[in-house]
């Protein structure tokens, strides 16, 4: 876990590849005031969830991607 989400693993297989979770929140607030959670299938071999984020947004190095603002 870190400041980008919960990175979760399973014994879950699917095609023969262990199935890899990040759990992150939206940082928008439903009109009750709510944050929904989803959780985005990521590479097995993901280490962190800053890394699983970064790779949900085509970024192959972690440290190139940066929330620099958030709306």
């Amino acid at each position: 876990q870190d400041d980008y989400g919960k990175l979760w693993a399973t014994t879950v297989r699917i095609d023969g590849e262990r199935v890899q979770l990040v759990e992150v929140v939206n940082a928008t607030a439903e009109p009750d005031g709510s944050h929904r959670r989803y959780f985005l299938r990521v590479p097995p071999d993901t280490r962190t969830a800053r890394a699983a984020v970064a790779w949900t947004f085509d970024y192959a190095d972690p440290t190139d991607y940066l929330v620099a603002v958030e709306t």
